[in-house]
């Protein structure tokens, strides 16, 4: 561990991929093989889509189409980092829990982020950005969640996603 360089007066709101509720979730069912992250890894607090082998997860579609789920944080990723710190890459190989449902925590890095705008996840590696619905910002697809709890730009936020089967996918 490095030498503490700030220093927090409050806790931290929640970590990006932390499930933010006790409301219910839902998660995407894999197959008798899970999910597993693909050969660059799986970023955690973001949108991850299941490749056409229907086991490998990258942080990107195959074709402009909306993500199979949000990367939970669920403490499995190892940090191999030399003298690393911290991380929030799934090595390649590791299973990876896709969650379709319920309240996590997020960062919306390049927008402001107020209740009740839709989520967009980057089709180049499932970052999020918020908007107006329907006006999904160059580069992104739409998830079906919603911002619950917002935040400046690069602040921790709330997303949303229906704890029932979204209409059109693939569950």
């Amino acid at each position: 561990m490095g030498f503490p360089t700030k220093i927090n007066y409050n806790w931290a709101k929640g970590f990006p991929g932390g499930i933010a509720s006790a409301n219910p979730r839902r998660s995407a069912i894999p197959g008798p093989m899970g999910f597993i992250a693909g050969a660059a890894g799986v970023t955690v607090g973001v949108f991850g889509w299941v490749q056409a082998d229907g086991v490998t997860v990258l942080n990107k579609p195959i074709a402009s189409e909306a993500p199979t789920g949000f990367v939970l944080r669920d403490q499995t990723g190892l940090i191999t980092a030399y003298l690393g710190e911290s991380t929030m890459l799934l090595p390649s190989g590791f299973n990876v829990q896709l969650m379709t449902g319920g309240d996590y925590f997020a960062v919306s890095a390049a927008t402001a982020a107020t209740p009740g705008q839709a989520v967009y996840a980057s089709t180049t590696d499932g970052t999020l950005q918020t908007g107006a619905a329907g006006t999904a910002p160059e580069g992104t697809v739409a998830t079906g969640w919603i911002v619950t709890q917002g935040g400046a730009a690069g602040s921790t936020i709330i997303i949303s996603g229906a704890v029932a089967p979204i209409a059109g996918s693939n569950e």
